[in-house]
């Protein structure tokens, strides 16, 4: 008699750990925002990270952050990134889906161009600035835009912009609120870490709605809110072991 030997079936994995407790700058805006049970919803996200591929908007955010930031950049600069992303040569029916989507994210923004606050002189680039840690809790801080300016006194001051996109829906004033109140913390506390020199300025401190084009600066209460984070983010901590992963996912 012949037995075949049959090898057990390796299932795929569908998510990473995150170890450490930790989320972005948006995702904190948008759980201080939320409902006991999204909050729930987004800690778990957060911990069990999926690996399926989504739709992200990166082309679109750095095409518009250059497009703000330069003053050599034209509005037919961004007509022909659009034209470049909907020319179904990006690769897969999944990367030709991902360009279109960016496709539309600019297309919106020129139809509804914001404005930033009138007391700002300089825009820069950002990207990812150095994380910051908040009660053993990891803040990733990635804004799209640097904002400064000198004030009447000759004092510089600073502040930063992040997009916040979702097709036909407009952001939410709370969620906003959030934002800038991270933002102006986390400025603020680098500052009194001895990681910078130039105080942070509320009304520079922006979530700009993609969708409508509004811009949303931090509330006068930033400090009160940011205080109120410090606390969730210790709560976080606390619950981080005990997060239980999705129903099915493989680790």
């Amino acid at each position: 008699m012949i037995y075949l030997r049959v090898e057990p079936m390796i299932q795929e994995k569908t998510h990473n750990v995150r170890q450490n407790p930790g989320m972005s700058a948006n995702r904190l805006a948008d759980y201080m925002a939320a409902s006991e049970q999204t909050r729930r919803s987004i800690l778990k996200s957060c911990k069990y990270m999926s690996r399926a591929r989504v739709i992200q908007h990166n082309d679109a955010k750095e095409s518009i952050a250059r497009y703000v930031s330069s003053p050599d950049s034209t509005v037919a600069d961004l007509e022909a990134r659009m034209e470049i992303l909907r020319n179904g040569l990006q690769g897969s029916d999944f990367d030709n889906e991902v360009a279109e989507h960016n496709a539309d994210y600019i297309e919106r923004f020129l139809e509804n161009p914001p404005a930033l606050p009138a007391r700002v002189q300089e825009v820069s680039l950002a990207g990812k600035m150095p994380s910051l840690d908040i009660n053993g809790f990891h803040l990733t801080f990635s804004p799209n835009l640097i904002l400064r300016r000198v004030n009447m006194r000759n004092t510089p001051k600073i502040g930063v912009a992040f997009f916040r996109y979702a097709k036909n829906k407009v952001l939410s004033g709370d969620v906003a609120d959030w934002q800038g109140a991270i933002s102006f913390g986390y400025l603020d506390t680098k500052v009194k870490q001895g990681a910078g020199d130039v105080d942070p300025e509320k009304e520079m401190c922006v979530a700009i709605d993609m969708w409508t084009g509004k811009v949303h600066t931090a509330p006068s209460n930033a400090v009160y809110r940011f205080n109120e984070i410090k606390a969730a983010c210790a709560g976080i901590v606390e619950r981080w072991g005990q997060i239980q992963p999705p129903d099915g996912a493989v680790l």
